[in-house]
């Protein structure tokens, strides 16, 4: 069974049909379209956008590669050339998207419009850190038509945006 399904639950079936083919993912697959990202402009923002590989600022084709090996799914996104990675996984009735030595757990609220990401936890390195340390970011999923449109804003306490990306993509 799919990880988002399995997260979801039965909530998972009202989910827009693009919104459920882009997470129907058993084996490896991959989706292509266009994305745009906005970056943070403080010193400590790009920073953090170089460490974690983030995209350049712009309008860029977009394809994201997707690997599943058992029930943990790897998403590498290439923006244009530029890419990073994450691997998501489920704890409880959590996604746990990992980004390195870092893991943030999410709740899914969902229904006929598309889905969100709420963030519930995080750690760094298996350690639990503080909710109010951590990472702003409520993401985003509908369809609009045929196509799977994304929004996933990040910003940090103290610093704001980081890095904003949105953008549509079709499974290949």
């Amino acid at each position: 069974m799919p990880l988002y399904r399995r997260v979801i639950g039965p909530a998972y079936d009202r989910l827009p049909e693009p919104v459920r083919g882009m997470h129907d993912v058993i084996g490896d697959g991959g989706a292509a379209g266009r994305g745009r990202v906005r970056r943070g402009r403080s010193l400590l923002a790009r920073l953090v956008c170089a460490v974690m590989r983030f995209p350049p600022a712009g309008e860029h084709d977009l394809h994201v590669a997707f690997e599943e090996r058992d029930g943990v799914e790897r998403w590498t996104r290439d923006f244009a050339g530029n890419t990073f990675s994450s691997e998501l996984s489920q704890s409880g009735g959590c996604l746990v998207e990992r980004f390195g030595p870092m893991r943030f757990s999410f709740d899914l609220p969902s229904d006929a419009n598309g889905l969100t990401m709420v963030m519930r936890g995080w750690s760094v390195l298996g350690i639990p850190m503080p909710l109010r340390l951590a990472p702003k970011s409520e993401a985003r999923e509908w369809a609009e038509g045929e196509e799977f449109c994304f929004d996933v804003p990040i910003a940090l306490p103290g610093i704001g945006t980081v890095v904003h990306y949105s953008g549509h993509l079709r499974r290949l």
